[in-house]
């Protein structure tokens, strides 16, 4: 058990870590935390051997990485004694005869040290196993939202590291998870990171923070469709997908006007059903605006035999498990399983409501992506009108660029498709005639459209009329999608 340190104590554990190199940046550009030590690979014998120069930083990744004992006394020629002593009074370390080791992990993320089990713990079936930053994690922290927050709610925190981002942008935090070992870890990761202005509680859902308000929710929570609910960081009692469900239609009681709530989900596909039907109910009379994107499908084979081998050590059992997990498929006629993001915006008056596939998820922070939707959408309704849109001064965003594609033809490269594509954010594109492309360069934010398309029409001397229709259309996607800003 993990016993609380003090500040100080931290400070100088925290200082005492970075000057040894045990920080994100240096570690991962040694090629550390790549990878975590697996009974299921035998990786540990290599990731050892990457380690066998006797070093600080090395017995330190010994301990925190790989959890391999080291001798007492090398050690304490190494260290200073006060490390090894506040190590071991806290649970950080363990002593075992002549030998020091741990059971837990220090895993570098975002500038980060997330206290969390070690893979052993999992191939242990220990319910209560808390995940180190994984995917999903890196996931939620690009797809949050970055502005100022009054209040930000991290529901079920497990590693802590959503609240602790939230810390930065928010006066107030608050992480709670049902697993009270993820809350004690937590609590211990904060002070161990010098941030103290976080709430910790214990609890199941929304229940902690029952009557209270928040600008700002983000969620990872227990969302894997199966029949088991053996481990708390991924499994849940619910059918099927609803728990996710039962977050999106409880969440707009606990937010702010205005006030955002983004989660990782999946969500079943059932037969004679559209996925968009089934996330479409969750949305209804939630008083809010949605933007769904659907990423990957698996068929329901796949994802048992995926599930089967991140959760269950050996293969004894995988005829058994397999078979469970097909019959608790079949039996509720699911046909695939689909994962995705979904941001929802409370808002009092006609909400809307946008679903949509994406193949490729930004691998880099996107929030800003998704606040561009919602205000764009903002802007749209208050110009439904063709006068309103004509008065509007849109300039090109500075993520804009602009691709020629060509193919060889007749002894010269023969120009083919023109896209219109975003840099930065979701990787939109849009293909564009040559007229057009010429059109939208001349989006600097000085000019009206109706200016624009006065001055394109007499160019392609076609009517007025005609021009601004089409122009009008192409500028409203542009401005929906993030090519255009005003």
């Amino acid at each position: 058990m993990l016993k609380p340190i003090s500040q100080d104590e931290a400070k100088r554990l925290r200082e005492f870590l970075l000057e040894a190199g045990f920080e994100d940046k240096n570690l991962r550009k040694q090629g550390y935390f790549m990878e975590l030590p697996s009974s299921r690979l035998r990786n540990t014998p290599r990731l050892l051997d990457s380690l066998r120069e006797p070093s600080m930083l090395h017995v330190l990744l010994r301990w925190f990485w790989l959890g391999v004992p080291q001798d007492r006394a090398a050690s304490a020629a190494l260290f200073p004694s006060w490390l090894i002593e506040l190590a071991i009074s806290c649970g950080l370390l363990q002593t075992n005869g002549n030998e020091i080791t741990s059971d837990l992990m220090l895993f570098p993320v975002n500038n980060f040290l997330a206290v969390c089990d070690r893979p052993v713990k999992i191939e242990q079936q220990d319910p209560e196993f808390v995940l180190w930053p994984n995917p999903t994690t890196r996931l939620l922290s690009h797809f949050t939202i970055r502005g100022h927050s009054r209040a930000t709610l991290d529901l079920g925190t497990g590693n802590a590291i959503q609240a602790l981002s939230a810390a930065a942008h928010s006066d107030q935090v608050v992480g709670t998870d049902l697993n009270p070992r993820a809350i004690d870890y937590a609590k211990f990761t904060a002070r161990l990171n010098g941030i103290e202005d976080i709430e910790w509680v214990v609890g199941d859902g929304f229940s902690p923070v029952a009557g209270r308000k928040f600008d700002l929710i983000v969620s990872n929570p227990p969302f894997f469709i199966s029949p088991s609910d053996r481990y708390m960081f991924c499994d849940n009692p619910e059918d099927l997908d609803q728990l996710c469900r039962r977050f999106v239609k409880e969440a707009p009681v606990y937010l702010e006007e205005g006030g955002y709530f983004q989660l990782l989900c999946e969500w079943a596909q059932i037969k004679g059903q559209t996925w968009q039907e089934r996330v479409s109910e969750w949305l209804e009379g939630t008083g809010c605006d949605a933007w769904v994107v659907k990423g990957n499908t698996q068929g329901t084979a796949e994802y048992a035999q995926h599930r089967i081998s991140e959760s269950t050590p050996g293969m004894e059992r995988d005829a058994e498990l397999f078979a469970n997990y097909m019959a608790y498929y079949r039996s509720r006629n699911v046909e695939a399983i689909h994962d995705g993001i979904i941001a929802l915006r409370k808002r009092s008056g006609n909400n809307w409501v946008q679903l949509e596939e994406m193949n490729e998820i930004p691998n880099s922070p996107f929030g800003e992506s998704i606040l561009s939707v919602f205000n764009s959408r903002d802007f749209l309704d208050a110009h439904a009108s063709d006068e309103q849109m004509l008065s509007v001064k849109p300039r090109l965003s500075p993520n804009a660029r602009l691709e020629q594609f060509f193919q060889p033809g007749e002894g010269r490269w023969q120009p083919t498709t023109l896209n219109l594509r975003l840099t930065k954010g979701f990787p939109f594109f849009i293909g564009l005639q040559p007229e057009v492309a010429g059109f939208l360069s001349a989006c600097d934010g000085s000019k009206s459209i109706g200016e624009l398309v006065g001055s394109f029409a007499r160019q392609v001397d076609a009517p007025f009329e005609k021009v601004q229709t089409e122009c009008l259309n192409i500028m409203r996607r542009l401005l929906d999608r993030g090519f255009l800003l005003t």
